[in-house]
């Protein structure tokens, strides 16, 4: 505090020198500037009073100063040898929970690893577990289509076999006599007419035909003979 009032007494000595210094340089003889350079005159010996005072209490404070500490060295060192020891085992204590924690802590982060790579484990078996059940529904779909065109095309074959059993019952109910291995007389036991081999209407239906080995059989059994 001492050391802030000299500082600023030193700054108004400079600055009402400077103030006294431009009146004289300027030469002004009305009363208002004698009045101001009055005033200046005496503010410049003020702060160089005050600045005088500041600097012996700064004096004799720095003294009392040196005395006080030159008095008390051997306490304060072993009160700073005390704290010295004090912070040593602070700094001990400090560092072993430091220790503690950063164990803690890498516990922590390898428990959070576990976690993660459980998580990441589930994640990758439920993907596959997925997959695997797509891959089976398609091999299922897969299996239903060849299935269905394996039963159409039975169904196909069976009604191109059954088309042509209906053809061949047809053509057996049109007739099954064969004129050029039989050449024997048929006759229609429905019309009382029989057919020579050749004739338009020698096939027929065999529940309806009855076999003569001559004209004259077939006449004598009261069949005639047809006209076409």
């Amino acid at each position: 505090m001492t050391k802030l009032v000299g500082v600023v007494a030193f700054g108004f000595i400079i600055y009402f020198t400077v103030k006294m210094f431009k009146f004289r340089k300027l030469k002004l003889d009305d009363r208002a500037s004698k009045a101001l350079k009055k005033r200046y005159r005496s503010g410049l010996l003020l702060s160089i009073l005050i600045m005088i005072i500041t600097l012996g209490f700064g004096g004799g404070g720095n003294t009392e100063q040196t005395t006080s500490k030159q008095t008390g060295s051997a306490d304060t060192t072993k009160v700073v040898k005390k704290q010295k020891y004090i912070g040593k085992d602070k700094y001990q204590i400090a560092k072993k929970e430091n220790v503690a924690l950063l164990a803690k802590q890498k516990k922590l982060q390898d428990q959070a690893d576990s976690i993660q790579s459980q998580k990441d484990q589930i994640a990758s078996d439920e993907a596959a577990a997925k997959q695997k059940e797509q891959d089976q529904k398609a091999a299922a779909q897969k299996q239903q289509e060849e299935q269905a065109k394996e039963a159409q095309k039975q169904q196909e074959q069976a009604a191109a076999t059954q088309k042509q059993q209906q053809a061949s019952s047809q053509t057996q109910t049109r007739g099954d006599m064969n004129t050029s291995s039989a050449g024997s007389i048929v006759g229609n036991t429905n019309s009382h007419i029989y057919h020579v081999p050749g004739q338009a209407g020698y096939n027929m239906n065999s529940s309806n035909a009855v076999y003569f080995n001559s004209e004259q059989e077939a006449i004598a059994a009261g069949y005639r003979r047809s006209k076409r």
